[in-house]
């Protein structure tokens, strides 16, 4: 009897503990706490990788027009200089003797027409003497720019504003005729060469930005693709493309870039897939493949869903997805999923 009782009394402590509102609130799981993001309507395209060449806005290989012996040297190694820029002069006496001959044979010439003409307004010359004349003063004025065209020819000026190469040349050097004497290059802007194969030029269009890293440079700078081969090399099967740099960061051609370096291009390519974007932090892993978990309002916060994506690629700091049932704006969880578990209930922590 004594037994009986005290199992009674038990049951009836249990029943009351059971009854308090503090016990009920104890069952319940309490939401945990999560940073969320919103999905970002996105286009994705692949990207490719290219082998390509930096090469000078301009460069040139100054030769001597006409062989002679060198009589002034105006530029030092790695000199930059002007547009017009006389940098090497040849020996020129004999032609500009030959310019000073026939200047002054011009001069006659042309006081000869003068007189001829003055006569015929009182008529007193034929029309056959001002005409013999007038053919003897053109034939003098050719002669003459013959012979500064001949005198320009022993001058080797910069065709453009640029950096010069190594100097190789001395007054008393003689020089014969089309021998390289000067090296020219503009450093700016710069051209970025690359061909782009068949297969990898679909979408692929004249404006399109594209990244370039090169041994050189700690960052890869910004490139703009300004044309494209209207064609399709035979013998590589690919189409020849040239762009130029534009980082803003940098300016227009970093100073680390040198014409001829090597480096590589990564553009995107092909046609345009719509996509959403995430942190790559928000995909997790799994034997059925990548995931990620959608917030869905319910009546005590959020509650966890798994959505099964198929991962299209990385961009920066962002991984372009694709899925059915998604839409911009849904809530995913930023960070943590593997801790997490489907149909956990969950709140927002302050962004």
């Amino acid at each position: 009897m004594t037994a009986w009782l005290r199992v009674a009394g038990y049951a009836a402590a249990l029943c009351i503990l059971c009854g308090l509102p503090g016990m009920a609130a104890a069952d319940q799981v309490a939401a945990t706490p999560v940073h969320a993001v919103a999905l970002r309507a996105g286009v994705w395209r692949a990207r490719i990788a290219l082998s390509a060449q930096i090469a000078a806005g301009q460069n040139a290989a100054l030769a001597a027009e006409r062989a002679g012996r060198v009589v002034a040297v105006n530029f030092s190694s790695g000199q930059t200089v002007a547009a017009g820029t006389v940098l090497v002069q040849l020996d020129d006496a004999p032609e500009a003797a030959q310019l000073a001959l026939d200047d002054a044979k011009l001069t006659e010439t042309i006081d000869a027409l003068a007189r001829e003409q003055k006569l015929m307004t009182i008529a007193g010359a034929s029309r056959a003497a001002l005409e013999q004349a007038e053919a003897d003063a053109a034939e003098a004025r050719a002669t003459v720019a013959y012979d500064q065209a001949v005198l320009s020819e022993l001058r080797i000026a910069a065709p453009f504003a640029g950096m010069l190469g190594i100097k190789n040349l001395s007054p008393g050097d003689y020089v014969g005729q089309g021998q390289v004497v000067a090296r020219i290059t503009q450093g700016s802007p710069l051209r970025v060469l690359f061909s782009i194969p068949q297969t990898e030029s679909a979408g692929i269009a004249v404006g399109d930005v594209f990244a370039f890293s090169a041994p050189a440079l700690t960052v890869a700078v910004a490139g703009k693709i300004t044309a494209l081969s209207p064609e399709v090399d035979a013998s590589t099967n690919a189409r020849d493309a040239e762009g130029n740099i534009i980082d803003p960061q940098t300016g227009p051609a970093p100073a680390a870039l040198l014409p001829g370096m090597f480096g590589t291009v990564t553009l995107d390519t092909g046609a345009g897939a719509a996509a959403f974007t995430v942190p790559p932090s928000a995909l997790n892993d799994s034997a059925l493949g990548p995931f990620i978990y959608v917030l869905d309002p319910g009546s005590n916060g959020y509650t966890l869903r798994t959505v099964y994506v198929t991962k299209l690629g990385d961009a920066g700091e962002k991984t372009y997805v694709a899925a059915d049932g998604l839409s911009a704006g849904q809530l995913v969880l930023a960070i943590g999923g593997f801790k997490m578990t489907d149909g956990a209930s969950v709140s927002l922590l302050p962004p």
